[in-house]
């Protein structure tokens, strides 16, 4: 029952709910020790004050951050999949430093930081991983709001490049294209092409270049200039 307890509370976020849950649990553990005796002992009433005490602490750090129109920002990133992130690079417009909390972030943003219009864009990414989002909180009497921030894949890049021959004469009417897409591209008079990536920026990707029997696979990177050398194939 304790662990159950101790679940439940963990998810408690608002400070009034929190209270509440505190007072109820207090009641159950005076309760449960005065049974057997018939009137609570003294560890009883100790234990019940300590329950109390830690459910009104955040009920009474709301109220005072109330009266000093500080904030206090709990922001979560989320993967595509909605699945939580542990690392990223998370901003925010308002400035100040994000501390890192085991749910993701926190910005505490004091009332003179406070944009004029009231909102604040938060902006997160994984660059491992071409992940990036963002997202708009509109401060009101909630002085411990949250946002949930979800990435999504970079905008999808082009990959520029050449052909040449070995002997570094460019080479017309080659077909290239991108590992795993069907969409192919011809190289112009100066061996050029202009290729989607299917990737963003910065992102590795195979392609593949072809003209009769000269062939090449090379990994490149999207939004580069890549110069791809074509040999017979054995």
């Amino acid at each position: 029952m304790l662990t159950k307890a101790l679940e439940l509370a963990a998810q408690i976020t608002h400070p009034v709910t929190a209270a509440v849950f505190a007072a109820v649990l207090a009641l159950i553990a005076l309760v449960a020790l005065s049974r057997r005796k018939g009137r609570p002992p003294m560890i009883a009433w100790m234990l019940s004050a300590i329950i109390l005490l830690l459910g009104l602490s955040p009920l009474i750090a709301s109220t005072w951050l109330d009266s000093r129109g500080l904030y206090r920002i709990r922001i979560q990133v989320l993967t595509p999949d909605r699945q939580l992130v542990k690392e990223a690079e998370v901003t925010s417009s308002a400035g100040g430093e994000l501390t890192k909390t085991a749910e993701g972030w926190e910005l505490t943003l004091p009332p003179q930081n406070k944009p004029s219009d009231s909102t604040v864009t938060f902006r997160a990414s994984q660059p491992s991983a071409f992940l990036t989002g963002s997202a708009t909180l509109k401060l009101d009497r909630n002085y411990f709001p949250q946002v949930a921030l979800q990435l999504a894949p970079l905008p999808s890049s082009s990959l520029r490049g050449i052909i040449v021959d070995p002997h570094g004469q460019p080479v017309a009417n080659a077909r290239v294209w991108i590992l795993g897409y069907d969409e192919a591209v011809t190289t112009s008079s100066t061996g050029s092409f202009d290729l989607p990536a299917h990737a963003a920026d910065g992102q590795q990707v195979t392609v593949f270049a072809q003209k009769g029997s000269e062939t090449a696979q090379v990994t490149a990177f999207a939004g580069r200039t890549a110069e791809i050398l074509l040999r017979a194939s054995h």
